[in-house]
């Protein structure tokens, strides 16, 4: 069974920030105990694909995250309801990246803020190239644990069921 993962993540250490944000964009879901900055979440509905509601509430730096191990994945990242960077790759037939609206350098800044050196940000840009990759872990994993992001593998809406095997998650109805 292929893995296809879809997850938001604010940064924030304030959990009610984000159950406030589903709240008045009037969305149901699944709020993670914050983790490295992060506060993870999940809305209900279709698992796949960037709700508006969302977007257009978001109080500063949000990650939209998905991972489809036998398709590919894609990084998105807004600034309050702009988007700053876009990575989006695809190789269910043939290898096709876009990033047209990657940003790099604000990649390089949030990882290194999560404590990690100079060192650990050498390999970023292999990881998004692919042709370049060596690694054996999936390169959606790497940038998520770079970043810091903890509630990211086999999660979303449409595989949490009721959320009982995560503890002190909330659900926000």
């Amino acid at each position: 069974m292929s893995e296809f993962s879809a997850s938001y993540h604010i940064k924030t250490s304030d959990q009610q920030k984000v159950i406030d944000l589903i709240r008045a964009s009037n969305n149901k879901g699944y709020v993670f105990p914050e983790s490295n900055g992060w506060v993870t979440f999940l809305i209900q509905g279709p698992a796949f694909g960037i709700r508006k509601s969302i977007v257009s509430l978001n109080p500063g730096l949000l990650v939209h995250y998905s991972y489809m191990e036998d398709h590919g994945w894609e990084l998105i990242i807004f600034e309050k309801d702009e988007i700053v960077s876009t990575y989006k790759c695809d190789w269910t037939d043939d290898l096709i990246i876009e990033k047209d609206e990657f940003d790099l350098f604000l990649l390089r800044e949030l990882i290194i803020q999560q404590g990690n050196t100079a060192e650990d940000i050498e390999d970023i840009e292999e990881i998004f190239d692919l042709v370049r990759f060596t690694g054996e872990e999936p390169p959606a994993y790497l940038i998520a644990k770079k970043l810091g992001l903890r509630y990211f593998e086999w999660l979303s809406s449409d595989n949490i069921g009721d959320g009982e095997h995560y503890e002190n998650i909330v659900f926000v109805d």
